[in-house]
């Protein structure tokens, strides 16, 4: 697995646990932004730049199905 994957599978890990538990923190959430810090700080440039935009889009769909139709 790349260093780009693994930030990536664990990016979707934390927005699954946020939506177990919106609106609180967990140790779980915790623990998955601390080993996140650490994989980014290994992202080169290019790959932070795409990774951001994953965040983005996926903070966008997440806050699309939490808003009651």
């Amino acid at each position: 697995m790349t260093v780009y994957d693994r930030y990536r599978t664990l990016l979707h890990k934390l927005a699954l646990v946020r939506a177990r538990a919106p609106g609180g923190d967990s140790p779980e959430a915790d623990a998955l932004l601390d080993t996140m810090d650490e994989v980014w700080d290994a992202l080169s440039d290019g790959e932070r730049a795409a990774m951001e935009r994953e965040r983005d889009r996926l903070a966008l769909s997440v806050d699309t199905r939490a808003v009651p139709a």
